[in-house]
């Protein structure tokens, strides 16, 4: 291929990216706000400034707030000084990987040492070890400003919950892509529904991320089958037509790039990135027919039991999910707000929800699915995809 071929489909592979993208920065549309139960705190007009103004003043006099968590909190560096000259309180990051944090924290509330204020974390260490360990209180009660309780200002006019008691709160909201095309191989809008990958032209001609093990790929056919975007009949299909399967993402990405295959499900979107911000011609299916999925890992609101600060940290909570808080933790780690007031500026097309498109939620972000499920459907993966091992 030479250099100017190479960059005219460049060219045209981005083109053709952008019609699966909206225009400009128009918001998405609202369903209307889900009725107000008993565990649905409401904010009557005026109600709420003098609990603010008094949580203010008991918050300044705390003068900090700590919160912990992973990589979406590391990117609330950015807002400390933001923060400091808003309230007048000192924000406290601490960061590192959930594997060594859990027992950490654990470790110290045995100990009686409370040092952490909030959580901002994934939801499967949150509901697997921390929350049956008493280490939360109930987030919702904490929920001050009215552009923060009025839920029309959220994805599907909403709040989201990854569990029951409502002490975990999913603020995030990207869509997971789950096929990939080479538009040199497969046009632009050849591919609309799942059950096309269906078609016997396109047998040995899908490339698989192994779903059977922990990962994207796994928690992507969860997805597809707890949302029921498709039977399971579709995955015996697809496994007859004797398709590639693998566990190197790399690889996966590597061949769709260059053409070995046409489709790729399930890859990995950061390898899969790399190429696409090369020029490679490769392109996501954004608009499924039966809908797609999207994420809040890694997204998960919590704060502690017996909280050092729990004046400052509501301050934090209230100013985290308002619209200033959202625009500034979707600037830094480019992971779209549930909020839909916020514009994806500066966001990827590739990672910004599309309006009109239905998007179900990835299962691993509810406290039932981590708890009672994932090991089910991982059993299921592992049975429907025996044929390419």
């Amino acid at each position: 291929m030479t250099t100017g071929s190479f960059k005219l489909r460049s060219l045209l592979a981005a083109a053709i990216l952008l019609t699966f993208v909206p225009q400009g920065l128009a918001l998405e549309k609202s369903k209307t706000a889900e009725p107000v139960t008993k565990k649905t705190k409401v904010v009557e007009k005026g109600s709420w400034k003098a609990e603010w103004e008094t949580t203010l003043r008991k918050a300044r006099e705390e003068g900090e707030v700590a919160v912990c968590g992973v990589s979406i909190a590391a990117g609330l560096r950015d807002s400390i000084k933001l923060f400091k000259e808003k309230f007048g309180i000192n924000l406290l990051i601490t960061t590192g990987r959930t594997s060594e944090m859990a027992p950490k924290l654990l470790q110290e509330r045995r100990n009686g040492l409370y040092l952490q204020d909030v959580m901002i974390s994934g939801q499967n260490t949150m509901v697997e070890s921390l929350k049956p360990a008493g280490a939360f209180d109930p987030l919702e009660p904490l929920l001050v400003l009215p552009e923060v309780t009025d839920q029309k200002l959220w994805y599907d006019g909403r709040f989201n919950w990854a569990d029951e008691g409502r002490y975990i709160f999913n603020f995030a909201l990207y869509p997971i892509h789950m096929v990939f095309i080479n538009t040199e191989l497969v046009k632009p809008g050849e591919i609309r529904s799942y059950y096309d990958l269906l078609q016997p032209k396109w047998k040995d001609k899908i490339l698989i991320n192994d779903p059977t093990t922990a990962g994207v790929a796994n928690i992507s056919f969860s997805a597809m089958v707890y949302n029921s975007l498709v039977d399971q009949d579709f995955f015996r299909k697809l496994t007859a037509q004797k398709n590639m399967m693998t566990r190197d993402q790399d690889l996966q990405a590597t061949w769709l790039a260059k053409g070995k295959y046409p489709i790729a499900l399930w890859p990995t979107t950061g390898a899969v990135a790399k190429f696409m911000e090369a020029g490679a011609p490769v392109i996501p299916v954004a608009n499924m027919k039966e809908g797609t999925a999207a994420g809040s890992s890694g997204s998960g609101l919590a704060i502690f039991n017996k909280a050092p600060h729990p004046h400052a940290a509501k301050v934090f909570i209230n100013w985290f999910l308002s619209r200033e808080g959202q625009a500034a933790i979707q600037n830094s780690v480019r992971k779209q707000t549930r909020r839909i007031d916020v514009p994806p500026e500066g966001l990827s097309p590739m990672e910004t929800r599309i309006p009109g498109v239905k998007y179900y939620p990835m299962p691993d972000e509810k406290e039932k699915f981590i708890l009672t499920e994932a090991k089910k459907y991982k059993q299921l993966a592992e049975q429907l995809f025996a044929p390419l091992k």
